[in-house]
């Protein structure tokens, strides 16, 4: 397999004999400096070992080869962790640092960024928009700072043992053997608990390579080597560390999910003391990843993942009763009600409209613990998911029946908005008030008369509102959303039988839709974008045959 240095080379060769220069020509246009003829010789020979991108940059860049052509030729080398090497070892002399790079993302060049993220495996990094690489090696930073703290607190571990260990010898010397088995079993305890943390150290650096089935067996053999002490701490153990995998999974995607359920899972084999504490906590956490992964799941694959969750929570449910634990319920009640009202999202007919009926129910049974006085937050964002699936009722029920649902969506959302305040939660104020403008706009397109134009007024301040939080700077997908739901507020205004003056209404809904259309990203987000130029199309026709 050719080296990079070879790969490269040849495609420069290739580009710059179909551009006909010669490499004179080449070394002009781009160093200005003959003396770089050579240079350019040793590149197109493969004579350069280890390629400096302060060269190689600008003759491709001239000759047109993008740089993704580059991350392609990398991957494809043979020698491609050895190049990675070469130029992460150039930015930690340029930055002073990894972590210095890490913590300066917005000022590294593109191929600097795609150095980075090859460090930590992302498929593909030259493919990937700046914001998709910024994204990505925010989160890998965190996780990389972490680590670095976590190793370098190893020697307070060895420190206890190596003072254990001493005393042990001391008491031994004196004779003193019982002290000696007290000190001893300390020490058993504590190089069970440096070697656990040792193994997570390992699985967090796994994990921040994307290697999560590597992380799962290091993980799951240090849960299994607490059984020395207790029995039940390879369960609990696992309930511990199921949760790095969720977690991971919820930043990246990929199996860090599966892993975490099958993680819960087998613990759970390992507990059949029900109805345990342990067992409770255990459901619970397996409900959460089974929910978060049937989200990310689709078709019948994801319906099955979401009725799991279900039964997991009812299976929480068997323990966390109201009576004994009303909090724990009620926060499953509220738990239980998402994964419901998921489930009759993705689900038609009246099996759906059942399954949202039973996510309505279950909302009502954690207000009854998630008072307004005693839990006003969670209140509130019981408040708002209560809103969400009415709402989703609604609009699924014709007549009287589904405008009364809509109403009482529309009054969830502003119950919530009495205690997610802007001041005090602006980012959840932003989302509620986003989502009150919806059901309002559902309400107004039902309504005849001036009070449908009422309602649909109502949706575009409360749309209005929530752009005041969510800036196209500090929130851009939901500023484009939020965008797009205006327009089709605004057109929906433009097509009502009260409307005497469809003009302003078309014009405000088509500078609406063209800056979400600023945002949406055709590669990354298709299908919004292709639901925004198919509003704007609509408008612009519309707006035509007004003249």
């Amino acid at each position: 397999m050719p080296t990079f240095g070879e790969l490269l080379g040849a495609e420069i060769l290739e580009k710059r004999e179909e551009q006909r220069l010669t490499q004179l020509a080449l070394a002009q246009e781009v160093f200005d400096d003959e003396n770089y003829v050579r240079r350019i010789g040793d590149y197109e020979t493969g004579k350069v070992g280890r390629p400096q991108a302060k060269v190689y940059r600008p003759i491709c860049d001239f000759l047109g080869i993008a740089s993704a052509r580059i991350g392609e030729l990398k991957a494809q080398a043979a020698d491609a962790k050895g190049v990675t090497d070469d130029e992460i070892a150039a930015l930690r002399a340029e930055r002073g640092s990894l972590a210095q790079a890490l913590s300066e993302l917005q000022t590294l060049s593109r191929a600097q960024m795609e150095t980075l993220a090859s460090r930590f495996e992302m498929d593909r990094p030259y493919e990937a928009s700046d914001a998709g690489l910024v994204d990505f090696l925010s989160k890998k930073a965190e996780d990389y700072r972490a680590l670095r703290a976590e190793i370098e607190a190893i020697d307070e571990g060895l420190k206890q043992l190596s003072n254990l260990k001493a005393a042990a010898f001391a008491e031994i010397e004196a004779g003193d053997l019982e002290a000696v088995e007290i000190l001893l079993e300390r020490v058993q305890e504590v190089e069970l608990e440096e070697a656990a943390k040792t193994a997570e150290l390992r699985a967090n650096n796994a994990l921040l390579r994307g290697k999560t089935e590597q992380a799962f067996r290091i993980l799951s053999a240090a849960a299994d080597s607490f059984g020395a002490v207790d029995p039940a701490f390879p369960a609990d153990k696992r309930h511990e560390y199921m949760q790095i995998l969720c977690n991971h999974g919820l930043r990246y995607g990929g199996e860090g999910l599966p892993m975490s359920v099958q993680m819960t899972k087998d613990a759970l084999d390992l507990t059949p003391n029900y109805p345990s504490p342990l067992y409770a906590r255990l459901q619970n956490a397996l409900a959460i990843a089974l929910r978060n992964q049937g989200t990310r799941t689709g078709g019948a694959a994801g319906a099955a993942l979401l009725a799991e969750a279900v039964s997991a929570y009812r299976a929480a449910l068997g323990v966390y009763t109201r009576d004994a634990h009303p909090v724990l319920w009620a926060t499953t009640q509220n738990n239980l009600a998402a994964a419901l009202q998921e489930q009759g999202i993705r689900t038609g007919g009246e099996k759906g409209a059942a399954l949202l009926a039973e996510a309505v129910t279950a909302y009502r049974a954690a207000l009854e613990v998630r008072t307004r006085d005693a839990h006003p937050v969670q209140w509130a964002m019981s408040q708002n998911n209560r809103g969400n699936a009415l709402s989703e009722q609604g609009t699924r029920t014709d007549g009287e029946a589904g405008a009364a649902l809509l109403a009482e969506a529309v009054t969830a959302y502003r119950a919530a908005l009495e205690v997610t305040t802007r001041d005090a939660h602006p980012v959840d104020w932003a989302m509620t008030q986003n989502n009150l403008g919806a059901a309002l706009h559902d309400q107004g397109t039902r309504t005849g008369g001036e009070k449908g134009a009422a309602l649909l007024a109502e949706a575009v301040t409360a749309y209005r509102a929530a752009l005041e939080v969510y800036t196209r700077g500090a929130h851009p997908v939901h500023w484009a959303l939020t965008q797009e739901n205006m327009a089709m507020a605004e057109g929906a205004l433009a097509e009502h039988k009260s409307c005497a003056d469809p003009l302003p209404h078309l014009r405000a809904a088509l500078a609406h839709v063209t800056s979400a259309l600023e945002v949406y990203d055709p590669e990354h987000m298709p299908y919004d974008y292709g639901t925004a130029s198919a509003l704007k199309a609509l408008l612009e026709a519309r707006l035509a045959g007004l003249g």
